[in-house]
């Protein structure tokens, strides 16, 4: 037999590690730390919860577990559930990480992804040598003028991240990743 099969943890202490490591995992990714202790409940929960009992075992307001999993909904990682007779509002994990992906993260990342790239062609198109014109308050964080070398540098860093951002667009775009997905 093999090794998992030997284990003395039992299943609730399994669980419990694995709502704290997917809340390590989102945390490391800069989305918090709940957010991934629900979704982790959620996927390791055969049944939908309600609200109040996900807030109840992960020791959270019911208020912030409503926001979260309200955030992890919009990315179509979880989805609520209505059961006859019951006037709570019960959730359950998306299981599927593809749908995640392709319909909940991906328009989100392409839509900051555009944002990036709007901000690339306006820093490109500003005229280096203008000056803004000083105001009181902001004498003492104004940049200064810069060099012909510093200008031809800035030029060549923007044009590097134009490139990537273009790339990386064709990549999120492409019908290849679409499939794999």
């Amino acid at each position: 037999m093999s090794a998992i099969f030997h284990s003395s943890k039992s299943w609730t202490q399994e669980v419990h590690r694995f709502v704290e490591a997917g809340g390590n995992t989102t945390h490391s990714f800069g989305l918090g730390r709940m957010i991934g202790r629900i979704y982790a409940l959620l996927y390791l929960t055969p049944t939908p919860l309600a609200l109040e009992e996900i807030a109840a075992r992960l020791a959270v307001s019911k208020a912030s577990a409503s926001s979260l999993v309200r955030q992890l909904a919009a990315w179509h990682a979880v989805r609520q559930i209505w059961i006859p007779g019951d006037r709570r509002d019960f959730y359950e994990a998306e299981t599927d990480f593809s749908i995640i992906v392709k319909e909940g993260l991906m328009p989100g990342i392409r839509k900051k992804l555009h944002s990036a790239g709007v901000q690339i062609e306006h820093t490109l198109a500003a005229d280096l040598d203008a000056k803004s014109p000083a105001t009181a308050s902001s004498s003492a964080s104004e940049i200064p003028a810069l060099t012909h070398a510093e200008q031809t540098e800035l030029r060549r860093r923007l044009k590097s991240a134009q490139t990537l951002h273009r790339r990386i667009d064709r990549l999120l775009g492409s019908k290849l990743l679409s499939r794999f997905l």
